[in-house]
């Protein structure tokens, strides 16, 4: 008796411990991906290409498509999208008149990120770089295949990186003929941001 009681008791601790184990070896749910941030400008307005004082004065260069700001462990990139980078007499008949651009962001720690570039009288187009009200060190290119300027700036020439917890918001950008307005994007929404490092289409090192 003492034995069919022990295999009773063996076989109910069996059925009791069967689901423990079967829910121990359930698999957890997937990590979802980390968000990929690019297009953080966004300019859809058609047929902006237009010097504001000047109507008849047009070049798809002062078209702004889109922009980005990311940053990684030793640089921060900017990157601005037109709807041209050729700029000489034979495509654009007006740029003699003198082009600008600007793109800029603010941070939630309260500094100004802001990209430039200008050109004039046939000359090549040159880029510039002003974080916190001080100008930096920048590296500017132009890249036909993307129609983009692009601004790299060393991380360490930019000292209000190294506090936690930054983010990049109030993305903005405009282009000028002299000095009056061509296309002015939009700012966007307050809820479109970006984190200090986080993931970007622009792979910044």
């Amino acid at each position: 008796m003492r034995t069919r009681s022990a295999v009773a008791v063996l076989a109910a601790i069996t059925l009791v411990a069967a689901p423990a184990a079967g829910a121990a070896t359930k698999k957890k749910p997937a990590t979802p991906p980390k968000k990929t941030y690019c297009n953080l400008l966004v300019d859809s307005t058609p047929g902006d290409e237009n010097w504001n004082l000047v109507p008849v004065v047009s070049s798809p260069g002062l078209d702004i498509k889109s922009g980005d700001i990311a940053t990684g462990a030793k640089q921060v990139v900017a990157v601005l999208r037109l709807g041209s980078v050729d700029f000489s007499p034979t495509s654009d008949h007006y740029a003699y008149l003198g082009y600008s651009w600007a793109f800029a962001a603010d941070s939630t720690l309260g500094q100004e990120y802001s990209f430039t570039a200008s050109e004039a009288f046939g000359n090549p187009v040159k880029g510039a770089a002003v974080i916190d009200g001080q100008s930096v060190p920048v590296t500017f290119s132009i890249d036909s295949s993307s129609k983009s300027f692009k601004w790299v700036v060393e991380r360490k020439n930019v000292p209000s990186l190294g506090r936690p917890k930054n983010v990049f918001k109030n993305f903005r950008a405009h282009s000028d003929v002299e000095s009056g307005t061509a296309d002015d994007a939009p700012s966007m929404p307050a809820s479109d941001t970006y984190p200090d490092r986080g993931l970007s289409c622009l792979k910044p090192s």
